[in-house]
């Protein structure tokens, strides 16, 4: 059903660098599949174009070519999966239907909360601290009160449309989100990202304000000149002391004048392709990166698990301290990594 399948991208789109519709039946965006150009960050070859009733994706830089269901399922599993429920209740009721111009699902901003354009979060958001719903949910992922003073929270996404004209036609719903935001080293909102507190299929909602500068969580705070810890999401680095997160496992983002001192720290998945490739690659280039070799956090995918498994920030950074290799004893730790 092209209707619903228009749907169901209009909900993503917002997760997705560069990601404009051309027309009624064309999405344009950067692939993720390849991560497209990486020398020109304007580039954006992925399209889906609608084909015998339905939309194909495929990628004029790598050459991936699915359908944009299973585009959805590969990228955004839970969104897929609540669209398969409603495509399963349209098939049973068999409506007739004439197809909908793609403007009915994008998002009309309210007019009450949508009068100018600003980069100051306490016009939309609120402290964590000062809401308790928001503050019972860090504290049950065992994020004590002192780490919440750079973390808000909305109680409706639709809001955060107010943070940029660019987003003012974007589906955001209507979900409460704990919002950790992304700031330039000059001290500029750059972009923000809201994890849901409710049963969301969308569990992450990113915004980026300005599409050249890359989102790098509590850059503005960071010293450069001591050792600086680099994690994949937000929530994790709060565990660390000088600590920055990614927003993802593209680590390779990073500027030059951190490289020397940065400490590189995916997730503890041994068993995923994807990451162990682009670990391989960091080493190649001379990073400093953490493998998970240490039995006592095995079973634990990030360091935010490890914490609430009842160890302290502490014995989490002396275990990542031990595990930081590079060039060759890296190559070797990760060989044996892999074997997990």
């Amino acid at each position: 059903m092209l209707w619903l399948e228009r749907k169901y991208l209009s909900m993503v789109m917002s997760n997705l660098d560069m990601a404009k519709w051309v027309n009624d039946n064309t999405l344009n965006h950067r692939c993720p599949y390849c991560g497209d150009s990486q020398k020109n960050k304007y580039k954006s070859r992925g399209y889906h174009f609608n084909k015998e009733q339905s939309f194909i994706y495929k990628c004029h830089n790598c050459g991936k070519t699915t359908s944009s269901v299973n585009f959805l399922k590969d990228h955004f599993p839970m969104v897929h999966k609540e669209y398969l429920k409603e495509w399963l209740s349209e098939q049973g009721k068999k409506p007739v239907q004439k197809m909908p111009d793609s403007s009915k699902f994008k998002f009309t901003p309210r007019t009450d909360i949508l009068n100018t354009s600003t980069d100051d979060l306490k016009s939309v958001a609120v402290k964590v601290v000062d809401n308790a719903k928001a503050r019972n949910y860090l504290l049950d992922r065992s994020i004590p009160e002192f780490m919440m003073k750079n973390i808000w929270f909305v109680e409706n996404s639709e809001v955060l449309s107010k943070l940029h004209v660019k987003y003012k036609d974007r589906v955001l719903g209507t979900d409460p989100r704990i919002i950790l935001p992304f700031y330039n080293e000059n001290g500029k909102l750059i972009g923000v990202t809201g994890r849901a507190i409710n049963d969301s299929p969308l569990r992450y909602l990113t915004m980026r304000f300005q599409d050249d500068v890359p989102l790098i969580f509590n850059l503005n705070n960071v010293d450069k000149t001591k050792t600086i810890y680099v994690t994949e999401g937000p929530i994790d680095s709060l565990f660390l002391p000088n600590s920055i997160a990614v927003a993802g496992s593209d680590f390779k983002k990073i500027s030059e004048d951190i490289k020397d001192n940065a400490i590189l720290i995916y997730d503890n998945e041994p068993r995923n392709k994807q990451i162990i490739k682009k670990i391989e690659e960091v080493i190649g280039l001379g990073y400093r990166v953490c493998i998970w070799n240490d039995k006592r956090i095995s079973q634990f995918k990030d360091i935010n698990d490890m914490v609430r498994s009842g160890l302290s920030e502490n014995e989490v950074k002396d275990i990542i301290d031990k595990c930081t290799v590079q060039g060759l004893s890296a190559r070797l730790q990760l060989k044996e990594y892999k074997r997990v």
